[in-house]
């Protein structure tokens, strides 16, 4: 074998070398990596549950023995895996310890992939113009606020403090009914004056997300609240709210 030889054999077994770590590494960034592409919507809570969704069916779904990762990063990769998958699952029966784990995952996500800011944030939510929020938006931050002081207290905190667990009668019902009505949240909002950081301010969108992928619907976060149940679905119809 001439020299000539052993050199073209050398570059050819260079150039394969060169091709499978480039193609290694290129699967080990692109897990999600794929470029978010900016606009008046990139920021609005339809296209984050959008990336949501996907991100969290990449994550589940992703072959991790062909990423080339070493042997301790595949065992923890393994176990985020399985841990976001059976939280995936046990959310969807109401265990709060698993809605918890999918909510700080999607709080993550935003933040460190989505590039969620507080400069963006309030193209979700306008946290910063009360008179553009909805009913559904100012009970969403009343309820977080009184969850970070009084727990799953928080409702029964609220209600107590506004009276608002009496009969009322509900324009076009024949009834008294027990609700709580825009105007009362209007009014208990006003009086409140929340004031969030931008951490709270994620958390609320990362709810509205999750209430829309896992959870259930505007109710989701009261029905984990320590509330007589006997009223509760009249309580929460948020369709008299919204």
């Amino acid at each position: 074998m001439t020299i000539a030889n052993i050199i073209l054999i050398i570059v050819v077994l260079g150039v394969i070398a060169y091709f499978i770590y480039y193609n290694v590494k290129k699967k080990q960034k692109a897990q999600v990596e794929n470029e978010i592409v900016v606009d008046d919507k990139t920021y609005t809570i339809e296209k984050m549950i959008e990336f949501v969704k996907k991100r969290l069916d990449e994550i589940t779904k992703i072959n991790l023995y062909d990423i080339g990762l070493s042997e301790e990063e595949l065992k923890r990769r393994k176990n985020k895996k399985y841990e976001l998958k059976k939280a995936l699952k046990g959310c969807t029966y109401g265990d709060v310890n698993d809605k918890k784990y999918v909510k700080e995952l999607i709080f993550d996500l935003l933040q460190q992939e989505y590039g969620v800011t507080e400069s963006n944030i309030s193209k979700a939510i306008p946290f910063d113009i009360p008179s553009l929020l909805t009913p559904q938006d100012k009970f969403d931050i009343l309820i977080y606020a009184y969850k970070k002081e009084f727990g799953y207290e928080a409702l029964t905190e609220l209600i107590k403090k506004y009276n608002l667990a009496e009969l009322k009668y509900v324009e076009g019902e024949t009834k008294p009914s027990y609700v709580i009505t825009s105007n009362e949240i209007e009014d208990i909002y006003e009086k409140e004056n929340v004031v969030l950081s931008f951490s709270d301010k994620l958390s609320v969108v990362v709810q509205r997300i999750y209430q829309h992928y896992k959870g259930y619907s505007s109710i989701d976060e009261v029905r984990d609240m320590n509330i007589d149940r006997s009223f509760s679905e009249e309580y929460l119809d948020f369709q008299k709210v919204s």
